[in-house]
């Protein structure tokens, strides 16, 4: 059995300093494969890391370029139906294997036997800026579920699935902060539910979420963050607790991964400001913005250059979205954020809604994350950096899969760090 666990917003920054505050993970690093600094996918915001975890490929062949993705003459956020090649869910089904997705955005649900759908991804669809809110009013139709075995419904019977409600009501910090850590130590349980019984899957996939939530809200290295943070490492605690005491740690596979990193961010860019009328999305510090007959990447760059932003070029766009659509990286320190509603025209600069951002320019440190793997078939090794890509081919030779055109090296490959 494989265990992938993604911990959203988990940095290797944050890892290489706050070691003691995350005894789990630390633990799994020398227990087995470590890589201390993953690279960011391009860009480094969350669908794009979890396409390229998926199929370990860049965003130019996966097709996941953004949180959000050309429609048309606007954007639209993105569907697992957007992925572009054969993710590690689908070749698992393939190949026959029993595979659960446990919270895990952009797992299709057609490509496991069991499905949990992610707490935050209803008001995502409906349309928010990437806030990841618990749907309240939605709790229900958000735990969208396949359960053809009744592993799920048979967990109720032990106080599963958790009810976090109320369920109505306006927007309260507080209440949805509680939400957001009730829905993942639910999908956390579910995880070690399944794992347990006596016909568990032979992979599963989940998430962790709410240590991007926080960090967006109260800041990179906030009491806060560094409270989600280690709540996340208390949930793989419990995780593997609860393998050991079922005889399943000594065969099962943990990986646990990141979609992104985090950095402070000091000042908001309005987009409006300098490119009005211009349809763009905002990604965190990168800003991707259709060209048309007003709006050409030359004139873009000019205009966005009054804030310090830069073009990344076309390198992580598809083919037929190169030339339709421009990205530009933020200095270091601020993002991209749409201007408050307010009188007369927008300022440039503001204070950030998100104090704690992500989708930094490509090779950005604070954008990188870790990668450990531990349990059989992996041995005991330490990375100093490793390519985003190696991750999938890696789980993929770990369950069993056979070897597509798109596989390359594996972190069972690499030499291990000097020392």
């Amino acid at each position: 059995m494989l265990i992938l666990v993604l911990i959203d917003g988990l940095s290797a920054d944050y890892v290489a300093a706050h070691r003691a505050r995350l005894p789990h993970l630390t633990g799994l690093a020398d227990e087995g494969l470590s890589v201390a600094r993953l690279a960011a996918s391009v860009p480094g915001t969350s669908m794009p890391g979890r396409a390229s975890i998926l199929t370990g490929v860049g965003a130019d062949r996966h097709g996941i370029y953004g949180n959000h993705i050309l429609d048309g003459d606007s954007f639209r956020p993105v569907h697992p139906e957007d992925l572009r090649v054969p993710g590690l869910l689908g070749r698992a089904a393939a190949a026959g294997l029993d595979a659960a997705g446990i919270g895990f955005a952009l797992a299709r649900p057609q490509d496991v036997r069991t499905y949990v759908g992610p707490w935050w991804i209803r008001g995502f669809i409906g349309g928010s800026r990437f806030a990841k809110q618990a749907a309240r009013r939605d709790w229900r139709a958000v735990e969208t579920r396949r359960d053809p075995g009744g592993r799920l419904a048979a967990m109720a019977g032990v106080g599963l699935p958790y009810r976090p409600g109320p369920e109505d009501g306006p927007f309260d910090a507080a209440r949805d902060l509680m939400l957001g850590m009730a829905s993942d130590r639910a999908l956390a349980d579910w995880v070690a539910g399944l794992a347990c019984t006596d016909s568990p899957p032979d992979l599963i996939v989940t998430e962790i979420d709410m240590p991007d939530y926080v960090q967006h809200g109260w800041g990179y290295e906030s009491d806060p963050a560094h409270w989600a943070l280690a709540t996340a490492d208390l949930l793989v605690g419990a995780l593997l607790a609860r393998l050991a005491a079922a005889g399943r740690r000594d065969d099962t596979v943990i990986a646990v991964t990141s979609d992104h990193g985090h950095a402070p961010i000091r000042r908001a860019i309005h987009p409006e400001a300098l490119l009005p009328g211009a349809v763009w999305e905002a990604e965190g510090a990168l800003l991707n913005v259709i060209l048309d007959g007003r709006w050409t990447e030359a004139a873009a760059t000019r205009e966005l250059a009054e804030s310090g932003a830069v073009p990344l070029g076309p390198a992580h766009l598809p083919a037929d979205v190169r030339g339709r659509m421009a990205s530009f990286a933020a200095p270091d320190g601020h993002s991209f954020e749409p201007a408050m509603p307010g009188d007369g025209a927008p300022d440039l600069f503001g204070p950030p809604m998100m104090v704690s951002s992500h989708g930094l320019r490509p090779g950005h440190p604070a954008d990188e994350r870790i990668c450990l793997l531990a349990g059989p078939g992996v041995p005991r090794r330490r990375l100093d950096v490793a390519a985003a890509e190696t991750l999938a081919p890696t789980l993929a030779r770990l369950l069993g899969l056979p070897p597509t055109a798109t596989d390359g090296p594996t972190l069972l490959d690499l030499p291990a760090a000097p020392g």
